[in-house]
């Protein structure tokens, strides 16, 4: 009777205890399945008092994308909401395992008051498909991260649908990077955890400062004084004489593809190893570190985030931008010395050396007039996917409606060379006419909070255009071009 008495009264805290990590219990550590992270959260989840678990899609191999979020969505409170996703490239995996490890944490410490200021989702492996084949791009060959604007896949599309369902203040996207860039050269670029935020040119300058100076500014600090390498995030050229910069200013990533809504959205990119096992414990805690900063300096700043955010969001839904700028690059206009700590090959130590030219800023090269409205015509049903997924106002026309529009007639295709890459627009002018549109064209409003992106998206000459995805290069074998400018319209 008694060894039963001693077994009840400590199984609770055996099982407690027997529920580990993944990555702690693999000999060595090489990473953390699918279905063993699953099983790692269906097994918590249960035993904690502030955590909620849920499935809201699924990948094309039919894997559940798993969500959590802190503390319990009925026990959220008009607190700032803060969006952490990782591993949208399968083969960069230490953000998950530094979202697994903050769960475990969060789990085993259920009367902890962190984070108390803020609502958190967590969302540890948006590839679950691409996480078990190792790979970058998803089941379907398509890299997540250049899907933000298309929204062709059920990983992205979830991603969005969270967003406009709780309207997160913050998001942070977790990567990897190489350190293989310069070796020819006799370096390897160990930056550390890199940190970056807003960069697309249309987005407003006050919500890039904020971003900058109240929080990735003060996570990097206090990411370093915990004895991890931090900096803010560079993009290289193989040259180390080449330009360096920073993020991309495209929207179709998951920092600008949320911050071009105004929101306070950031990527980290952590040092990947020789192989996905490579010092994976290590990288993870790295990631953890960062990421835990940025969680505590948003939590301690929770009511000025909360209201600096939602009064820019009123502003720009009321005061919406006549202009908006379609094309930027990182010209020479910016350049300036940049002096970094790299390891030398020849004896592992680092130096710091200076990189002649170094482009902090994009430079604006095309702003439009916005106008009233787009009318698409023939719309395809991936259009209309795209509309809906990206939660865009729109109306379908149930009759003939003439409008006064501008009409872009093509004669050709343009090849620019946009942040090293190539980016194909149409060659033409714009007409202006009366058109008549027929039953079933759509009609999409700019007198919205999203008439930045609306522009961005649908002008022909931009650069972060529906003509820059092979999706919808059709477009430019046209003689004109299908989406058109509309003037003076009441919808």
């Amino acid at each position: 009777m008694k060894k039963w008495f001693v077994l009840l009264v400590f199984l609770p805290a055996l099982l407690f205890a027997q529920i580990q990590l993944p990555l702690s219990v693999q000999t060595p550590p090489v990473g953390t399945s699918y279905n063993e992270m699953i099983d790692f959260l269906k097994q918590i989840v249960p035993n904690s008092k502030s955590l909620e678990l849920q499935f809201p899609a699924k990948t094309d191999l039919d894997r559940e994308i798993a969500v959590l979020f802190y503390p319990e969505r009925n026990q959220w409170k008009n607190n700032t909401t803060v969006m952490i996703f990782a591993q949208q490239h399968g083969n960069e995996p230490s953000g998950k395992e530094a979202l697994l490890m903050l769960l475990h944490e969060i789990y085993l410490n259920p009367e902890s008051n962190e984070f108390k200021n803020l609502n958190l989702i967590l969302v540890p492996m948006v590839n679950p498909d691409g996480n078990e084949a190792h790979q970058r791009r998803n089941s379907r060959k398509i890299d997540l991260n250049r899907n933000h604007v298309i929204l062709t896949e059920p990983e992205t599309q979830m991603l969005h649908h969270l967003f406009e369902q709780y309207k997160p203040e913050v998001t942070l996207d977790v990567h990897e990077y190489g350190s293989r860039t310069w070796l020819k050269q006799g370096y390897i670029k160990n930056l550390g955890e890199q940190l970056d935020c807003l960069s697309n040119p249309a987005i407003p300058l006050e919500l890039k400062r904020f971003a900058f100076t109240e929080i990735l500014e003060p996570t990097i600090d206090g990411t370093r004084l915990l004895g991890v390498k931090a900096n803010r995030y560079l993009i290289t050229q193989p040259n180390i004489e080449e330009f360096v910069r920073h993020s991309t200013t495209d929207i179709n990533d998951g920092r600008n593809g949320f911050g071009i809504q105004y929101t306070l959205s950031f990527i980290l990119e952590g040092l990947n190893g020789r192989s996905k096992a490579d010092r994976i414990w290590e990288r993870a805690k790295h990631q953890l570190t960062l990421i835990k900063n940025f969680i505590m300096i948003c939590d301690e700043k929770s009511l000025q985030i909360s209201q600096f955010v939602q009064g820019i969001r009123k502003k720009y839904s009321e005061q919406i931008p006549d202009s908006v700028i379609i094309q930027a690059d990182y010209t020479e206009k910016f350049s300036q010395p940049l002096t970094v700590n790299l390891i030398r090959t020849s004896d592992l130590r680092d130096t710091s050396i200076v990189l002649i030219d170094y482009r902090p800023h994009p430079e604006p090269l095309l702003s439009v007039k916005r106008p009233d409205a787009y009318i698409i015509h023939k719309p395809t049903e991936q259009l209309i996917s795209l509309l809906k997924h990206q939660h865009l106002k729109f109306h379908i026309l149930s009759s003939e409606q003439t409008y006064s529009v501008e009409q872009f007639e093509i004669n050709g295709k343009d090849t620019l060379l946009y942040e090293s890459r190539e980016t194909i627009i149409p060659e033409g002018s714009f007409k202006r006419m009366e058109k008549t549109f027929a039953k079933g064209d759509v009609i999409i409003p700019t007198n919205n909070l999203r008439a930045t992106q609306i522009v961005q998206i649908m002008e022909p000459h931009s650069f972060y255009g529906l003509s820059h995805y092979e999706e919808y290069q059709y477009s430019l074998n046209e003689k004109v071009f299908p989406i058109y400018r509309v003037f003076n319209s009441n919808d």
